[in-house]
């Protein structure tokens, strides 16, 4: 915790710009310790997401005993949940689990046009995958930033 408060002091950054994500399988290993650093991050106003959420052993428990703010819905929920009636159920169940709970939620794995009109028609808070973008570098935030208010116009409309 001391790591990230120092981390995001030294950026000129609030806590709360800051969406620290923890996998469900990490969290299995010990819960003592990230229980402890968890609490003491989300008092900090810390965003703290769940990911992987519902591949892993507790994730239950894991909800109910850790202020989590995020639940980020596992790809292998999300791809071609549009086409897959058991991907679909598992997608459904998370969505609606994460609204109940009051958390936000975003859907991993978006590859496709199918996957990304699933999750407008759903109200899913935010999309997450390669038909977005890939993986980059944060000095290319402002130039894909543009880029993305073009595509998004057109190329991502919600068609469903």
């Amino acid at each position: 915790a001391d790591f990230a408060v120092a981390e995001v002091q030294r950026a000129c950054l609030s806590p709360r710009q800051v969406v620290l994500e923890v996998t469900e399988s990490e969290l299995m290993k010990d819960l003592r310790a990230p229980l402890e650093v968890l609490s003491r991050l989300r008092l900090m106003r810390f965003v703290l997401s769940i990911d992987d959420f519902g591949t892993g052993y507790s994730s239950l428990a894991q909800l109910r005993d850790i202020p989590f703010d995020e639940l980020k819905i596992d790809q292998s929920f999300v791809h071609r949940a549009a086409h897959d009636p058991t991907a679909r159920a598992m997608y459904d169940t998370s969505l609606s689990l994460a609204k109940r709970l009051h958390l936000r939620t975003v859907a991993e794995g978006v590859e496709n046009q199918a996957d990304w009109d699933l999750v407008q028609s759903t109200a899913c808070d935010e999309a997450q995958g390669y038909l977005v973008a890939r993986p980059m570098e944060a000095s290319s935030l402002p130039g894909f930033r543009d880029d993305w208010r073009a595509r998004s116009a057109t190329q991502f409309a919600f068609r469903g």
